[in-house]
């Protein structure tokens, strides 16, 4: 596969604290990148559409699963992608990581996840969620799937479309991972560092509970 062929996608709402810095330190590492605007109301906007490849904009806000639905159908359908690479907009990865991603779908990979060490850095409150996470997906679908709400991820094209996700909101990496589970879809995973600017951002016990009932709906729906 070559590097041309993959992109990374990036969701965004309401991001221009980091945006900036965030573009460019990624295209120090790779240049395909495509930005979608979840309604932002800030200077997202401006920031994105002058320093990503591509700029995608929401009118109003739809949620982050949408979002990333927006930018994987933007680069499989219209850019003609192989794969993409997923990461977050604020700041909590480190683009020089790209590298694994871009490595491990060349060697074959057809699903890749970030994994963050939950003993280094988490915060305890949320070290419990994410486990707790990973524990009920693994009781339900048989598959342990560490950190399961690390944004930093990739797929091929392939994979995308057997996946065929739903969730329109932040429980979209939560279905990503059961529908891998349930599928039986092979997967790799990297080691990514452990990044936190704002420790009210990023899944709390209560927004892990708040996934227990899609799981569950998830179990026998699809």
């Amino acid at each position: 596969m070559k590097k041309s062929n993959i992109w990374i996608v990036i969701p965004a709402f309401n991001e221009e604290r980091y945006l900036s810095q965030v573009l460019r330190k990624t295209k120090s590492q790779h240049s395909q990148i495509i930005v979608v605007s979840d309604g932002s109301v800030d200077k997202t906007n401006k920031i994105a559409s002058k320093k990503a490849k591509y700029f995608l904009n929401h009118k109003v806000n739809l949620g982050k699963g949408a979002t990333i639905k927006t930018g994987c159908r933007f680069a499989f359908e219209v850019l003609d992608a192989k794969a993409v690479i997923l990461m977050d907009a604020d700041d909590q990865h480190n683009p020089q990581e790209i590298q694994k991603f871009l490595e491990k779908l060349q060697g074959g990979s057809q699903m890749v996840f970030g994994i963050r060490n939950i003993y280094q850095s988490m915060p305890i409150f949320k070290r419990f969620a994410n486990l707790s996470l990973s524990r009920l997906v693994f009781l339900l679908f048989g598959k342990f799937i560490p950190d399961i709400p690390s944004g930093f991820r990739a797929m091929t094209k392939k994979t995308w479309k057997k996946l065929n996700c739903q969730a329109t909101g932040y429980e979209i990496e939560t279905e990503m991972a059961v529908r891998v589970a349930k599928e039986k879809i092979n997967f790799d995973t990297v080691c990514i560092s452990t990044i936190y600017h704002d420790m009210n951002k990023g899944m709390t016990f209560l927004d892990a509970l708040k996934l227990i009932s899609p799981i569950i709906n998830w179990k026998f729906n699809i």
